[in-house]
């Protein structure tokens, strides 16, 4: 990759695997440091596949990690009002440069 983005740091929603993954990954290769978010959990009964899992979340810190970027995962709900305070704060502070929702 080119390193179009290094420097910047891009916040990714849904990252524990699929689309969310793969922008991370690729963003990684092109130098961006990563905020990776998933609900990791439960989802909705209307949602007909099986959810991602926190483990499914820390194979997307390695596949990062290993693009050689820094990476700050956490399992949250971007929905839900009722996340910890301090979680969102640690989101909204990291300064990302874009984001993947």
């Amino acid at each position: 990759m080119n390193g179009r983005l290094t420097g910047k740091v891009a916040f990714i929603t849904g990252a524990a695997r699929g689309q969310g993954r793969a922008h991370a990954v690729r963003m990684a290769n092109e130098g961006a440091d990563i905020v990776a978010v998933d609900i990791a959990g439960k989802l909705p009964a209307c949602v007909p596949y099986d959810s991602a899992t926190p483990d499914d979340l820390a194979e997307t810190v390695q596949l990062v990690g290993a693009a050689g970027q820094k990476v700050l995962a956490s399992v949250i709900d971007t929905r839900c009002r009722r996340t910890p305070r301090g979680r969102r704060q640690r989101r909204v502070s990291c300064g990302w440069d874009s984001a993947v929702t």
